[in-house]
């Protein structure tokens, strides 16, 4: 009977036993691991804002930045286009390098302007077509937003025409009155110093014959903004800021007609 157990103990495979040192190193790695998957969200979370639920996940933490808002004399330098710059620039834009451009934009608004050559500011008189208050949809809700047309002089000889360019300028404000006080046909006149108007998104209508370069702009340079010769509003740093909002900011049917 011995010899049979014996028989039977040498044909049974031994089993293997992890050595001490394996445990130790495989909650090693897995540590590891769970540090770079970390670092890596981390870099993700913390280096694209413009993601809505990256955003919303630095608002838990409270660590988005404030909206921007400059002095004057202390907003960032950039370049300024008008409206035939920009529709050269913009017009023939493919729609991957639209949504890059518009990433590139917005993150960088909410990193409190990071990336100074991203910054270019717009100038131009546009005609105003639409007016409307802000809500919890758009970037802000605590102010107004006003669509106009561009119009260019071809030259000096010849009355200003309609350019397929609109500007969506968001005011961020408190005073909700001051939307009032912009009419359709008045003219909106837009300059680096003292609006300070950057540029946020771009957008392209394609429905007509030409292309319709639509842009956003948002002012960095807070204080006083004087409308007409009667009134006046200020314009404030966003306080609540929401990257996930709609844009254009009007909606299609608020396209202005092709001249």
């Amino acid at each position: 009977m011995r010899e049979l157990n014996q028989m039977a103990s040498k044909s049974e495979p031994r089993r293997w036993r992890k050595p001490h040192f394996y445990w130790w190193t495989l909650a090693n790695v897995i540590a590891a691991c769970l540090a770079v998957l970390s670092w890596v969200l981390c870099l993700h979370v913390f280096g694209h804002p413009e993601i809505p639920k990256n955003y919303e996940i630095l608002k838990k933490l409270g660590r988005q930045s404030p909206g921007v808002g400059f002095d004057l004399q202390e907003a960032p330098p950039g370049e300024a286009a008008d409206p035939r710059a920009l529709y050269r620039r913009y017009a023939d834009l493919d729609e991957a390098s639209t949504a890059r451009l518009n990433r590139a934009l917005m993150r960088n608004y909410l990193t409190s302007l990071g990336e100074l050559g991203l910054i270019q500011y717009v100038e131009g008189d546009f005609k105003v077509t639409h007016v409307r208050r802000l809500d919890e949809g758009d970037l802000f809700s605590d102010g107004f937003a006003v669509r106009a047309r561009a119009m260019v002089r071809p030259d000096e000889f010849t009355e200003a025409a309609p350019w397929p360019v609109t500007l969506d300028y968001l005011f961020p404000t408190r005073n909700s009155v001051a939307a009032d006080w912009f009419q359709p046909g008045d003219t909106l006149h837009v300059a680096k110093v003292p609006n300070c108007a950057m540029l946020l998104h771009v957008d392209r209508d394609t429905s007509g014959d030409s292309p319709l370069v639509q842009l956003t702009v948002v002012p960095i340079a807070t204080g006083e903004y004087q409308v007409g010769t009667n009134h006046r509003f200020t314009i404030i740093a966003p306080e609540e800021l929401n990257p996930g909002c709609r844009f254009p900011v009007f909606p299609t049917e608020a396209a202005p007609e092709e001249p």
